[in-house]
């Protein structure tokens, strides 16, 4: 299964871009793409950034770019957990609580008491 670094360079290469065109377009040293492309190492300030650009430049899906980072993001963390699928239950169930919670709060209207 591919990394997101691992599939900007193969975007890249089939693009006949070379490294620097990329990075140029980025707006980075060679170096932090060289990282981004063999280690999956990114500039977490600039991810955003970065995934939105790529997206534009070689027409992908910029959800799917990031579903891939966040996946690396994730796997990373639990690789050596051996409980991960249990960690990934709760995280789950967390994150609907915490939006369902949100969404609740977001709903709320005050009515004016003074008068």
């Amino acid at each position: 299964m591919q990394s997101l670094g691992e599939q900007i360079r193969e975007l890249r290469e089939n693009a006949e871009w070379p490294q620097r065109k990329l990075a140029h377009e980025l707006d980075m040293d060679v170096a932090v793409l060289s990282r981004i492309e063999n280690e999956n190492k990114f500039p977490k300030k600039r991810i955003t950034d970065i995934i939105q650009k790529v997206s534009e430049l070689f027409e992908k899906s910029e959800d799917e770019l990031k579903n891939m980072y966040f996946g690396d993001e994730i796997s990373e963390m639990l690789l050596y957990e051996s409980n991960y699928k249990e960690i990934l239950k709760i995280s789950e169930a967390k994150i609907n609580y915490r939006r369902q919670k949100q969404s609740t709060q977001s709903n709320l209207k005050f009515s004016d008491e003074s008068n």
